[in-house]
């Protein structure tokens, strides 16, 4: 700490981002349970900068435990990939409406193009699915405690996500 602390007083010890429950796992060896939110695992094969300046990052492209809510940032960049698929004008015209905080025509493009989203979330979470099925059944039938003492925290990490 960088101030004097009284006697009795309690220290805390921050780890890092409270949303990414998979950091704290790998480098710290714990699942926090507690996390509000976890990165959604949209992993690009590259990320821009104009994706960034949408917001891709790890501490903001959340989905949120409690509630099922998705991140305003998840959804930018679902778009903004879609768009990209099939016309790069308008994929251009979304980013230039973030960057200048036109947020009319920026929701406008999210309403006039929520199949295009929505498909893209949906095909995400089930392929995420289909993977974390996978691992979770390599670990109750291939995978040993014993053997492998870290099996059953990583399991409900994967629960978890």
């Amino acid at each position: 700490t960088l101030s004097d602390v009284s006697a009795n007083s309690p220290l805390c010890m921050s780890y890092g981002d409270p949303t990414n429950p998979s950091f704290l796992l790998s480098r710290y060896g714990f699942l926090d349970m507690s996390s509000p939110a976890t990165f959604c695992k949209i992993l690009p094969a590259h990320v821009s900068e104009e994706m960034k300046n949408l917001g891709y990052a790890h501490n903001k492209m959340l989905f949120y435990k409690d509630t099922g809510d998705v991140s305003e940032a998840v959804w930018d960049i679902l778009l903004y990939i879609g768009l990209g698929e099939s016309d790069a004008s308008l994929q251009r015209q979304f980013y230039d409406a973030h960057m200048h905080a036109n947020y009319a025509t920026k929701t406008a493009m999210h309403e006039q193009y929520y199949p295009v989203t929505a498909a893209k979330l949906a095909e995400h979470i089930d392929t995420f699915l289909v993977d974390l099925q996978e691992l979770q059944e390599k670990g109750q039938y291939g995978g040993n405690a014993v053997e492998h003492p870290r099996l059953p925290l990583i399991m409900r990490h994967n629960e978890f996500v």
